[in-house]
């Protein structure tokens, strides 16, 4: 398997940081060069990243280029390319063909979306051909993940229910992006999910949680995606369960950490993956 940290394009171009993702979002590099970032990123023995795009905020051709150039010299791949976060409108076929362009620009094979963007679309065949369609056209797959029960998701079970998910992503024939979190909070088995899908997942979203009486309505961030080891999930037999399934696909850390939490969990595969 290949392990990868997901990161946000205004993490690695921080002169992209719109006045809204300043708000919202920790500069989490801001005592490091990019030049640093990505050596400490490629020493800890991290495989290269999945680039998340920004919310409310064009992507150009531009931004790809220089965000590639700087993974290619620091020898630090793009792996896989991320939608930007929704939360009220759907995921259009047009954006879908744009995150299709961007992992051909850099090389990646995976593009991730979320299952709940997707809406009831989904269950049209036009939109699953035309999908399927960019897929045969760029070279990548599609990914779909599976997003967590809360009290919205209710009136789309297949957003989070882990049966109806896996159900709907064999029957239009995706692949999944597993967020380990998501199922947790969900009241999933994260192995036994693992081992029900393994040869539908191609992206493992990797972090840690908590359970928290507030996690059900408020949703606190610091007891989600928190880093590996901080929180209550078996990430140690998870990871020697991924070694002894012969998984080759993704391990992407989706952490809420600052750079040296990101080598710290590093760390933490890195110690499963050799034992």
């Amino acid at each position: 398997m290949k392990t990868s940290v997901s990161l946000f394009l205004s993490d690695i171009l921080p002169h992209r940081r719109k006045f809204f993702h300043r708000i919202v979002k920790n500069n989490i590099f801001k005592n490091f060069s990019t030049a640093d970032v990505f050596k400490h990123l490629k020493k800890s023995g991290l495989d290269g990243f999945e680039l998340m795009l920004p919310q409310y905020a064009t992507t150009t051709d531009e931004d790809i280029i220089e965000v590639n150039k700087l993974a290619k010299k620091y020898d630090f791949p793009i792996l896989s390319v991320h939608q930007a976060l929704r939360f009220f409108t759907a995921t259009k076929t047009a954006e879908i063909k744009r995150l299709c362009e961007i992992a051909q620009m850099v090389s990646a094979k995976v593009v991730v979306l979320h299952i709940n963007s997707a809406r009831k679309q989904i269950f049209d065949d036009t939109y699953i051909d035309a999908l399927h369609e960019l897929e045969k056209k760029y070279k990548v797959k599609i990914t779909f993940e599976n997003m967590e029960k809360f009290i919205g998701s209710l009136f789309y079970g297949h957003r989070w229910h882990e049966v109806k998910f896996s159900d709907l992503v064999k029957k239009s024939d995706f692949h999944i992006t597993f967020d380990i979190v998501h199922l947790a909070h969900s009241g999933g088995d994260i192995m036994h999910f693992f081992k029900n899908n393994k040869e539908r997942i191609l992206n493992i979203h990797l972090s840690d949680y908590k359970y928290h009486p507030l996690n059900a309505s408020l949703r606190p961030l610091r007891y989600k995606h928190m880093p590996l080891g901080k929180g209550e999930l078996p990430i140690g037999d998870f990871i020697t369960m991924l070694k002894h399934e012969g998984y080759q696909g993704l391990v992407t850390m989706e952490i809420h950490a600052d750079l040296q939490g990101i080598v710290a969990s590093t760390a933490v595969i890195n110690q499963y993956q050799t034992s």
